[in-house]
């Protein structure tokens, strides 16, 4: 989900610095194994289609403090070291996939007595977030990065829960049907390969 149009939002609610609302946390930075084995943690592979993809996580050696990284439903995982088309790109946690945060990725704990996870998420997927976090990211030669301070300056409007909840279940339908969608179409298409298949054999 990325790109959402801002004006599907309530232009009701209170200003907020994202770091009020959310804690801002780096990944784990020890050396990720090559054999697949060990914990699962993320890695900017991982969240490249803006969702968790457990095929494309990285392994590490377990380690004493595993536990203050293994990832929580409703936490969202930020790319904040990028290139600039991709930067800002975010996965939401929607399950326990037994996934620990590694490095190169920012994880954000959202309070959730001021703001539901998931609209959260929607938030940051605005065209207009999408867009600041392109303006004020670092740009390097072959990469761009926004650190935790910058990024926990980002201004979010954020309503009260019961309008949260009302555009969250919005979108949850919309996001169901499209994925039912997306089904159907790759179901048609391995059936046009099986008989393209048949016609040669």
């Amino acid at each position: 989900m990325k790109g959402i149009n801002q004006y599907a939002f309530t232009n009701t609610g209170i200003n907020y610095k994202l770091g009020e609302i959310c804690e801002i946390r780096s990944g784990y930075s020890g050396n990720q194994l090559t054999l697949k084995d060990g914990l699962k943690v993320s890695r900017i592979e991982t969240i490249s289609g803006h969702k968790v993809n457990m095929e494309r996580a990285g392994y590490v050696a377990p380690f004493e403090s595993s536990g203050n990284y293994r990832l929580q439903i409703g936490d969202i995982l930020f790319s904040n070291i990028n290139s600039v088309e991709y930067i800002g790109n975010t996965a939401f946690i929607d399950k326990d996939y037994n996934l620990y945060h590694g490095m190169n990725l920012l994880r954000l704990i959202p309070n959730k007595e001021v703001v539901m996870p998931f609209y959260l998420y929607l938030v940051l997927n605005t065209n207009r977030l999408l867009n600041h976090f392109k303006t004020v990211c670092n740009k390097a030669v072959s990469q761009a990065s926004i650190n935790q301070t910058e990024l926990g300056k980002t201004i979010v409007r954020i309503p009260d829960l019961m309008n949260q909840k009302r555009i969250c279940e919005l979108f949850q339908t919309l996001y169901t049907k499209l994925e039912a969608e997306r089904y159907f179409i790759s179901l048609l298409q391995n059936q046009k390969q099986h008989l393209l298949r048949q016609m040669f054999i």
